[in-house]
């Protein structure tokens, strides 16, 4: 049976981690206070929040959000430093990356059936509008732990808003 991927498995299947989840930060699953919510993206949109995701936003998922809000994330640059760039640009730098490693492990002769089968419908398909869904791409690669925010204070909140 032939397995017909969407652009949500194409999306999946580029920012997939390559091995094992990585580690999680301790704090990984600290609960955002519904008060940061609502301070950040008005009451309306931090229950749209909390509905798209169907439970409270964790802090990790909160400064994923204010990022796509923004529109800005940093990425290090290990030659001139952090500089912020928009979610477009972190979509191909995600996509050029997956398509780097399936073309190594494809020269090396190391892809399953199935990732082969998965990388020709990948190739066979329109390039990626990474300016319409570089959001999407983002969020598929932060949910799956292939992406990690460069944010120094990722994990707290001001002893206030605890």
């Amino acid at each position: 049976m032939n397995k017909v991927h969407s652009r949500d498995n194409v999306r999946h299947a580029l920012s997939a981690p390559a091995s094992a989840p990585r580690p999680k930060h301790p704090q990984h699953d600290q609960v955002c206070p519904a008060d940061a919510l609502i301070e950040e993206f008005g009451e309306e949109n931090a229950n749209w929040l909390q509905e798209e995701y169907g439970r409270p936003l964790t802090v990790a998922e909160f400064r994923l959000e204010q990022c796509i809000r923004k529109d800005e994330f940093v990425m290090d640059d290990p030659f001139k430093g952090p500089r912020t760039v928009p979610a477009e640009v972190v979509s191909k730098v995600i996509e050029l990356t997956a398509t780097l490693v399936y073309a190594m492990a494809e020269q090396q002769g190391v892809l399953t059936d199935e990732q082969a089968r998965e990388l020709a419908e990948i190739r066979a398909m329109d390039p990626l509008d990474h300016a319409a869904e570089g959001f999407d791409v983002v969020r598929s690669a932060f949910e799956d732990g292939s992406l990690i925010l460069n944010d120094r204070g990722m994990w707290a909140f001001p002893d206030d808003e605890a």
